[in-house]
């Protein structure tokens, strides 16, 4: 065997085990300013599936800096990105090996701020909503589909800034399979649509987008409780397991993978009632595809597009290999 004598050791910046997650699902909660839970927090936290149903939301150590900070907070620590536009926040990665701090009690990796949902099926997925601040979506062994939200939040004020606290309540409860939902996202860039996929091979889609504030209205909030309908669902998506499901940032298709060694696009439409799609890649990978994911794309003079085409799509296989495909066309 040729050992790479350059590759060296880079340590965390933040490291903390929770005992009661399963280490299989995780999600970040994305560290925009409307997710905040309180005017004076900039933690950014990562939300963990247990086995018990429950979902556990607890502190990184790693603290994001508000648009117009500049980076400064009370806190010491390597500033990453770039607050130059007004919708930026960067991340302020925390010292908490130093114990000089006053805060460094309220600041531990691993802290956590709330529990959710437990007394219910293991947790198999999780994803935040891109855009509902402290929205998330869970799947579950059994089938279901959960969703929460903050609790008592009927304004945009109250849902980006709570009580100083996270507090949430189930808003939805979707029953359509009765397989392990493995697979879940919602697409991009405002998540109209979510989409489930099953251990029967079926993707689901849902109208999501009642819950959205209308555009050109005042910011009224969110209203979280309308309904979320199925609206289309490619029954025969895979012959065999969903592992992942990944949105393109054009907001106009969706990309699968399965234990059935392959890589499929969808067109968000009538793709999934066709059960037809786009582009289909079988047997790219020895064994199950366990991931895949969409690059962020661009222009030709490097801005970003959802529909640029520099957007690449890459999957992960059991073998330990990783592949890229292209999504210009």
């Amino acid at each position: 065997m040729n050992i790479d004598n350059s590759c060296q050791y880079k340590r965390p910046y933040a490291e903390f085990k929770v005992t009661s997650a399963t280490g299989t699902t995780l999600a970040i909660r994305p560290p925009i300013l409307g997710n905040y839970y309180s005017k004076k927090e900039t933690d950014i936290l990562v939300a963990m599936g247990c086995a018990n149903g429950a979902v556990v939301i607890c502190k990184t150590g790693i603290l994001a800096s508000r648009p117009g900070d500049n980076g400064i907070t009370s806190r010491s620590g390597n500033i990453v990105g770039d607050t130059s536009a007004d919708d930026t926040v960067v991340m302020n990665i925390t010292s908490f090996h130093n114990n000089n701090s006053d805060d460094d009690d309220n600041n531990l990796p691993g802290q956590i701020i709330a529990t959710v949902g437990g007394g219910h099926a293991c947790v198999m997925s999780l994803k935040w909503h891109p855009t509902i601040p402290n929205t998330f979506v869970v799947g579950r062994k059994d089938g279901i589909i959960d969703i929460y939200s903050a609790q008592n939040a009927t304004t945009s004020e109250e849902y980006y800034y709570g009580r100083e606290e996270l507090n949430f309540r189930r808003v939805h409860r979707l029953v359509h399979s009765s397989f392990p939902i493995r697979a879940l996202s919602y697409s991009m860039p405002d998540g109209e649509l979510l989409f489930a996929g099953d251990d029967d091979g079926k993707l689901y889609s849902y109208d999501a987008s009642m819950a959205l504030p209308t555009s050109g209205t005042s910011s009224d909030g969110f209203n979280v409780a309308t309904p979320v309908k199925l609206v289309g669902c490619a029954l025969a998506a895979h012959k065999g397991w969903i592992m992942d499901l990944t949105a393109f940032p054009d907001g106009n298709r969706v990309a699968t993978c399965g234990s059935d060694r392959s890589v499929r696009v969808w067109d968000c439409g009538m793709g999934l009632a066709s059960g037809t799609p786009i582009h289909s890649f079988d047997g790219v990978n020895e064994g199950l595809v366990w991931g895949v994911d969409c690059s962020g794309g661009g222009t030709a003079s490097g801005g970003n597009s959802g529909s640029g085409a520099r957007l690449k799509l890459i999957c992960s296989g059991n073998d330990g290999s990783m592949q890229v495909f292209s999504c210009s066309e």
